[in-house]
């Protein structure tokens, strides 16, 4: 009998190779169920380097690129080339599949076999595909993916504001978890501290790490920062690429001596460059959505360094209420500036306590995970058990 699980990404949009955080994600999770013992046949939408997923099966089944509506009309024909894959590479003794738009094959395999298909939500994906790419088939969209949260056996929602959402649309509360982003916290905690760009070394030093986005509050932080450079001496390393760069690159050049911008780099590296900050900031906006679990939150926590973040929905959902001194309100350039001076003033004493950080562990998650989808994880060693924290 097998004990082979199909995990599943049919969005069209994440490679396996991919720095953004959906390719990260999936990779990590990945990797925690290899080391549990779970094997995975995986499946892409996208083509890319499957190195990364190793020791498990890598299928990409390349959706057909169109744009507009007829790019989305590909969408839902290709279901029928992923279920065939699916088939193929089978039998599975359960799914689990991040939900897509037109997802519908994960679903159709599950229900075929007769095992249990859990489904893990990162985004209301009809909307948010509406508002900022555009979407022709919104009706649609939002059907398909109702319809197959619908009948999961589990729904996994990375935030609570998200479970609401999707309890108010229909979907079974009973059937619902709240269940955020993870790290693999034993390589977070044991990286190498990496080095310093020369201009920054002998002061206290921020790291941004990802996307230039507006909502992500870059803008602020660059306003931000100069403030409290103005109060003290400090440094800026920004890590990442984005529609802000050109405000970041002027930044840069205004103040050589105290901000240096890198573009996005290998996702190996972030352990190594998070533990060099003095803090980590996460300036999102007040706009920023609620639903999302921030994995620059999730990731500067693994790494066992102080958090300098607005006090928004999706952060204050990720540390569950745990009050730390690093907190300050959205676009508030004050508050933020008294807050980086308790944090660089408190040191260790500002980073998360260790029980908020354990739950974030990837092969803890991974591990219920498998509890929901009825396969048998193996036990770590001892030893490896006491590193993951």
């Amino acid at each position: 009998m097998t004990t082979r699980v199909a995990y599943v990404c049919a969005d069209a949009g994440i490679p396996p190779d991919g720095s953004k955080g959906a390719s990260v994600h999936f990779r990590e999770l990945a990797a925690a169920f290899a080391r549990l013992g779970i094997d995975l046949d995986v499946f892409f939408a996208k083509a890319g380097d499957v190195q990364g997923l190793r020791p498990h099966r890598a299928h990409i089944v390349p959706t057909p690129r169109a744009a507009g509506l007829a790019g989305e009309l590909a969408q839902l024909g290709h279901a029928n080339a992923l279920l065939q894959a699916l088939t193929t590479a089978g039998p599975h003794a359960a799914v689990y599949e991040r939900s897509s738009l037109f997802g519908l094959a994960g679903l159709a395999h599950a229900r075929a076999l007769g095992v249990p298909f859990v489904v893990e939500v990162n985004a209301p994906l009809w909307r948010e595909a509406a508002q900022f790419r555009g979407l022709q088939l919104t009706g649609t969209a939002q059907a398909v993916c109702l319809d197959v949260l619908r009948q999961a056996d589990r729904v996994l929602a990375v935030s609570t504001a998200l479970a609401e959402e999707l309890a108010t649309a229909g979907v079974p509360r009973a059937r619902l978890q709240v269940f955020g982003n993870g790290a693999d916290l034993r390589r977070f905690g044991n990286a190498g501290i990496a080095e310093r760009p020369a201009s920054l070394r002998g002061k206290p030093l921020l790291v941004f790490v990802g996307s230039l986005k507006p909502w992500h509050g870059v803008g602020f932080l660059l306003r931000a920062f100069a403030e409290l450079r103005r109060q003290q001496p400090c440094g800026l390393w920004i890590v990442g690429d984005g529609p802000e760069r050109d405000a970041v690159l002027a930044a840069a050049a205004a103040l050589p001596d105290d901000i240096v911008h890198e573009g996005a780099v290998a996702h190996e590296r972030i352990p190594g460059i998070l533990r060099a900050a003095n803090a980590v900031v996460a300036p999102y906006s007040a706009t920023a959505p609620a639903y999302f679990s921030p994995l620059k939150v999730v990731e500067a926590l693994a790494a066992r360094r102080p958090l300098l973040a607005a006090a928004v929905p999706c952060v204050l959902d990720t540390l569950h209420g745990t009050p730390l001194p690093g907190l300050f309100a959205a676009d508030d350039v004050d508050a933020f500036v008294a807050a980086a001076q308790r944090v660089l003033a408190n040191g260790p004493a500002a980073i998360a306590p260790e029980p908020l950080v354990g739950d974030l562990d990837w092969t803890a998650k991974a591990r219920r995970i498998a509890g929901w989808l009825g396969v048998a994880a193996r036990p770590l060693a001892p030893a490896a058990e006491a590193m993951r924290g």
